[in-house]
């Protein structure tokens, strides 16, 4: 039987996430009915639709690679503080700050809403 994975350690499945780009891992950290609160798109429901997301999102961004300043952790809660840069599927350059608020119950990620600095990249052109 594996080791349960402290909410710290939870906290930064996402980011290891993102940056590998191996949504298994998110897969089998995150609960069934997570719920993903994303600026632009709003509240993604389910695991399903949050993997589908993220999908998405890669393509949209080819390389975005996320730096962890802190992860302070509450209890069943975490606040991850980052920094990201990288490039839009045209070669754009972009990066951003923000801090990612993450819920856990009985060791899988449950809730995540993500608050940016800068949140132009979800204007309508």
């Amino acid at each position: 039987m594996e080791k349960g994975f402290s909410n710290r350690e939870l906290a930064k499945v996402i980011f290891s996430t993102m940056n590998s780009r191996d949504l298994s891992y998110l897969e089998k950290h995150l609960s069934e009915d997570a719920i993903f609160d994303f600026p632009g798109p709003g509240v993604i429901e389910g695991k399903k639709r949050i993997l589908l997301f993220l999908k998405i999102l890669f393509r949209k961004y080819p390389r975005l690679e996320f730096s962890l300043e802190d992860i302070i952790v509450e209890g069943d809660q975490a606040c991850a503080i980052w920094t990201n840069e990288g490039e839009d599927k045209k070669g754009t350059p972009y990066k951003n700050r923000g801090i990612t608020l993450i819920r856990f119950s009985g060791g899988k990620i449950v809730f995540i809403s993500d608050y940016f600095k800068d949140t132009s990249f979800v204007e309508s052109p």
